[in-house]
């Protein structure tokens, strides 16, 4: 299942094929609702023995990808990034849409800077009219051995797949259950806006890839991350501490994540009420918003228990 997750395409904005994709995976499932909202949001709930309080735990299941701005001459187009994607990682890779297939070439290959998307062209042979506006992402190229995962879209593709499974577990528990898949993540997290003003959860937990890096204390096969904290945002310290309890207790790996490259949806707010609880949960991960993404599978797991013994406990 994860390989055709991560093989689908869905770049921020245009994602609604995998919204669909997500929605027929858990249909059957037993649930007390399950729908797709406006913006493309997957919402599954699952009603409380006493309805105490709302839990929204969510993920994203937009991608990264690129946008044709205009034809520039015989084979070569203008393009922007759709999400934070370094020129770097784009340069030389195979990327494909609905209805043609190309590569990310240079006019410069030797002052690639990172956001410098004048420096690059898609350059397609396809006979086809390549129109203004076309999405495309990252070819399919996903890998599974014994060790690790690799390929485009696991952020956060990989928590869309642990989030399927937690589901199908039929976990029940005092408080109501908001399992949710949001939308445009990548350029403004405008579905997570949506669905947390419309629950107005008590609390929220967000599930994303972290990278390991020189501003982050997340490292690769040291465990599931607690977020403390990112660029932007800030957990609720007494869910931290609460994870971090569950995780000692039920003898799982994990790391605490301090970092400063980049951020996740519980940055957002939701302005119509007075705040509530906040907390991150992190899947470490080397080379982000590329087509080569690494993850542990022994991270994964880690995160599948951790995020299981937490909503048992709730």
């Amino acid at each position: 299942m994860l390989d055709i997750l991560c093989n689908a395409r869905g770049v921020s904005g245009y994602e609604a094929s995998v919204s669909k994709m997500i929605y027929g995976m858990l249909v059957d499932e037993d649930l007390d609702d399950l729908k797709i909202d406006n913006v493309g949001n997957v919402i599954c709930y699952r009603k409380g023995k006493n309805s105490n309080k709302k839990i929204m735990i969510s993920v994203h299941l937009d991608e990264v990808g690129f946008q044709v701005i205009k034809k520039i001459s015989q084979y070569k187009y203008r393009i922007k990034p759709l999400g934070n994607i370094k020129t770097w990682n784009a340069y030389q890779q195979r990327v494909w849409s609905d209805s043609f297939n190309g590569i990310i070439r240079a006019f410069d290959e030797d002052n690639l800077k990172a956001h410098n998307y004048e420096n690059l062209y898609l350059e397609c042979y396809s006979e086809q009219n390549i129109k203004i506006g076309e999405v495309f992402t990252f070819g399919e190229n996903f890998v599974e051995n014994d060790t690790y995962f690799c390929g485009k879209a696991l952020d956060d593709r990989i928590a869309c797949y642990l989030l399927i499974n937690i589901i199908k577990k039929s976990i029940k528990t005092n408080n109501d259950l908001y399992y949710v898949f949001t939308t445009q993540e990548e350029v403004g997290m405008r579905g997570f806006r949506v669905a947390k003003t419309s629950i107005k959860p008590d609390c929220c937990v967000s599930i994303d890839t972290t990278p390991e890096g020189d501003m982050s204390s997340i490292e690769l096969a040291k465990g599931v991350g607690i977020k403390i904290s990112d660029s932007l945002g800030i957990s609720s310290q007494k869910y931290v501490d609460y994870l971090t309890q569950v995780a000692i207790e039920k003898n799982i790996n994990f790391q605490l994540e301090v970092s400063d490259c980049g951020t996740s949806e519980i940055i957002i707010s939701n302005e119509q009420d007075f705040g509530h609880d906040e907390v991150g949960i992190s899947i470490p991960c080397k080379f982000p918003h590329s087509s080569n993404t690494v993850v542990w599978k022994d991270d994964f797991e880690a995160c599948g228990r951790l995020l299981y013994e937490f909503i048992g406990k709730l």
